[in-house]
């Protein structure tokens, strides 16, 4: 967790705030937008409604302030793969990146078939893996690059070139974690017996995935805050 230099925030803990405050004002306008305007029930049918597109835009958006709030770089410290991705075109970059999204995509669907997801409603399976490969890959990718993006999952050892770069990264894993672990969790009101429409797969699931990243979000404000709070007694008892 980021310190704290007196009263006043490093990099990273405004990094964390920051980005913390704005995930978790988006997700909640997020929705609000789909209880007020009735459409929670239509993300799981990707087919007939484009609600899940507001996330990936939500994702961009969080980019987009991110870099040119922080100036963050997300290049990695390793000068052979730095070449490398310097090298790729824009058209390069964006169709790698589609080619690790829709992998991605493939992968969450198996793991959801391998849970219990009902192999005859493919549309609302497709809805999550869309929303979870939404939510944990496509930051990071949009962050550091399809390449980088294949080489951090494939290894153990992965740095940036900037420690803030380091921190953000840090922050889209924990995020990942929470967004899994919500959907999954979520799971819990699918066999109740409570006929509800809140409880048909996968709208529990993708309302879990959402809010395990607020959840996140929430945790990561709260928990750097307390560790702003204490480091500042600290000093001022030591003073």
């Amino acid at each position: 967790m980021p310190a704290t230099d007196g009263c006043r925030l490093n990099p990273s803990t405004k990094l964390y705030i920051n980005v913390s405050v704005l995930s978790i004002a988006l997700n909640a306008t997020f929705f609000a937008y789909l209880i007020y305007s009735d459409r929670l029930f239509d993300i799981g049918h990707c087919w007939s409604s484009f609600v899940l597109l507001l996330l990936p835009v939500i994702e961009l958006l969080k980019q987009q302030y991110v870099r040119k709030a922080f100036q963050l770089d997300g290049t990695s410290s390793s000068g052979k793969y730095q070449a490398k991705k310097g090298a790729n075109t824009p058209l390069k970059e964006v169709g790698g990146l589609l080619g690790i999204l829709l992998l991605s995509m493939l992968f969450y669907g198996f793991i959801c078939l391998i849970l219990g997801a009902p192999l005859d409603q493919f549309e609302e399976t497709v809805s999550l893996a869309a929303t979870l490969t939404t939510l944990t890959v496509f930051p990071i990718g949009l962050f550091i690059g399809y390449a980088d993006t294949v080489r951090l999952f494939f290894s153990e050892a992965f740095d940036l070139r900037t420690p803030l770069a380091n921190s953000y990264l840090t922050l889209l894993k924990n995020n990942c974690i929470g967004v899994i672990l919500g959907a999954w969790g979520a799971s819990v009101v699918a066999p109740l017996d409570w006929d509800r429409p809140w409880q048909v797969y996968p709208v529990p699931n993708v309302v879990g995935a959402i809010g395990g990243a607020f959840g996140m979000a929430v945790f990561t404000l709260l928990n750097t805050a307390y560790f702003v709070v204490c480091k500042s007694g600290a000093k001022k008892g030591i003073v």
